[in-house]
């Protein structure tokens, strides 16, 4: 009996999600910066954050839409960015990376939203790239995190200020005491 009702359990969920996860999303262009971000006039303008999400998340999507099109029985995916974190001097200034806000859309109703921040410090050969090549990293790392996050919401990894927050809630140094964010 247990059999059976799992199988029937299991036949009934299977259909809901096989259609969520077929559901055709496609990037809305033009991916905008935020009113209030912040980014180095310098960075904004030789590294073209912009056309670098445009890119690699449409590409990881499967296409675009331009923004107020129909997207013709597909979802769409809204971007902002509203961080870059980076100067030039290539992987000598620090690390570099980009936040953004993603809303999944369907007939022009918010279905879902995250907020994602994907660092680097240039990985192998960083002494040789320059900062918008390493800010190319992030947001490749963030266009395959957007395309799984469209299929299953829960499949997005926290950004890296929720992980240093759930680092310090379990592991206080000695003699501090943790600050958790509300």
């Amino acid at each position: 009996m247990k059999t059976t009702k799992s199988w029937l359990a299991l036949a009934l969920v299977m259909p809901a999600s096989l259609a969520f996860a077929d559901s055709k999303v496609l990037l809305e262009t033009p991916v905008v910066y935020a009113a209030d971000a912040a980014v180095a006039a310098p960075v904004r303008e030789q590294c073209k954050v912009e056309s670098l999400l445009e890119r690699d998340v449409g590409k990881a999507l499967g296409g675009t839409v331009a923004a107020g099109a129909e997207a013709e029985g597909a979802r769409s995916m809204r971007l902002k960015i509203t961080f870059v974190l980076g100067v030039g001097g290539g992987a000598f200034s620090g690390p570099k990376g980009v936040t953004i806000d993603a809303d999944l859309v369907e007939s022009g109703k918010v279905l879902r939203s995250t907020h994602l921040t994907r660092t680097t410090t240039g990985g192998p050969g960083a002494m040789f790239k320059g900062t918008c090549a390493i800010l190319e990293r992030s947001t490749e790392a963030l266009a395959k995190d957007l395309a799984r996050w469209a299929k299953e919401p829960a499949s997005i990894p926290p950004s890296d200020t929720q992980k240093q927050v759930a680092t310090a809630a379990v592991a206080p140094a000695s003699g501090a005491s943790a600050v958790i964010a509300q």
